[in-house]
């Protein structure tokens, strides 16, 4: 009933924005119409009260079947949630890339939560079955975080098998997997990781731990969100934190996504298709924030030059691993830096701009994968190679 719910209340939206889009268009030619004729001002006055009168419709619409819905809610079967299964979950994180800031903003029982996840199903950070499986792995836990339009099953290969469970077979670490709406602000999903990793560390106190994030496209800049956040406000789970890998994120920003913002751009220039720029201009909020890479508020708001390795948080305290993949076979060259892994170039995803200043990451701390595009990223073997070593606790060295 809440995937019914949900979507009756998205689509009297979309009638409610159809119609808002038609009006906008129909003003807009029959105002230069109009204004050549002599009852003019009236034929607009009556065309503006006709569409208003089309929108209390829709709208008793909407709110009626979501009142009726609401109301059968409690005797019909429960159905089965669509985030108990593999496409339905798919489905609706592509949803919530997608609109994912509409769906939380209007309430929408779509809008998908922000949990810690294992083998698909959703944990409580204070769970004592958690603490279990972390102390098991002698206290390293290891991260995962998707990127956008994406879910926490989709670390998974052909096979079933993800990086994680690779990695507890090795007896490399425990592994867990965020699930998130990233439709939203990066810089909330950020906010809303670090008080999680918080809780999760205060439900652990005096237990020798150790934490490495792994993000994949968006998901790094999740987690340099997350980062930042608890530099900010001196959070203690940062002293857990050890490692933070990238997997093609676009740290210098996300090439199509400025295509998108260019064409809304062109498109609201010109009061005929303005209309048409609202539309292609309702991608999500956390879509908007791929255009530069912004991972914080500040970066909207250009106080701080987050392109920079010298602002990645925490210095060199923390180990960054940036990852790149290019369909070239060539990791470096015109393909490798214009079109990379076919969304994310190379020097977007090493975080190496043109006129970034001098380069503070340790030698080792970039690797780049030839013949290799974006979505491989997340299950390739060879990706794994590389991760283990990193993720695995490093051995002490004998006095």
């Amino acid at each position: 009933m809440t995937l019914l719910q949900g979507t009756t209340r998205l689509a009297g939206d979309g009638v409610l924005g159809a119609i808002a889009t038609v009006e906008r268009m129909h003003l807009a030619i029959a105002g230069d119409i109009a204004r050549l004729l002599p009852g003019g001002a009236l034929l607009m006055r009556g065309t503006r009260f006709a569409y208003a009168r089309v929108r209390d419709i829709a709208e008793v619409a909407r709110r009626g079947s979501d009142g009726v819905l609401g109301l059968l809610a409690g005797h019909l079967p429960a159905a089965t949630d669509a985030r108990a299964d593999a496409s339905g979950l798919a489905w609706l994180a592509a949803l919530n890339g997608a609109i994912g800031d509409h769906l939380e903003a209007s309430a929408n029982p779509l809008a998908i939560d922000m949990s810690l996840c294992r083998d698909g199903d959703a944990l409580e950070a204070r769970s004592t079955s958690l603490q279990r499986a972390i102390d098991g792995a002698g206290g390293t836990l290891a991260l995962f975080v998707h990127g956008l339009g994406m879910s926490d099953l989709q670390w998974r290969d052909a096979d079933g098998a993800s990086f994680g469970e690779r990695l507890e077979r090795d007896g490399a670490a425990c592994a867990l997997q965020l699930r998130y709406n990233s439709g939203r602000r990066i810089s909330a999903n950020g906010r809303d990781l670090s008080l999680l990793l918080q809780a999760l560390h205060e439900s652990r106190a005096g237990t020798p731990r150790r934490l490495v994030l792994v993000g994949h496209s968006m998901g790094g800049l999740v987690c340099r969100s997350a980062c930042e956040h608890a530099q900010r406000h001196g959070l203690a789970w940062a002293d857990d934190l050890d490692s933070v890998i990238c997997l093609g994120t676009p740290h210098l920003g996300a090439p199509l996504e400025r295509l998108g913002g260019s064409l809304a751009e062109l498109l609201a220039a010109n009061p005929y298709t303005r209309a048409i720029a609202a539309v292609a201009d309702a991608r999500s909020a956390g879509v908007k924030d791929l255009r530069h890479g912004w991972a914080s508020d500040l970066d909207r708001r250009g106080t701080h030059d987050a392109t920079s390795p010298a602002q990645l948080p925490f210095g060199t305290r923390v180990r960054w691993r940036l990852v790149a993949a290019t369909l070239s076979s060539r990791a470096h060259g015109l393909r490798a830096g214009w079109i990379g892994d076919g969304l994310v170039p190379v020097p977007s995803a090493l975080a190496r701009g043109d006129d970034a200043p001098r380069d503070v990451l340790p030698e080792g701390q970039r690797s780049v994968f030839t013949r290799m595009g974006h979505m491989d990223l997340l299950t390739s073997p060879l990706v794994y190679a590389q991760l283990r070593p990193w993720i695995a606790p490093r051995q002490r060295r004998s006095p």
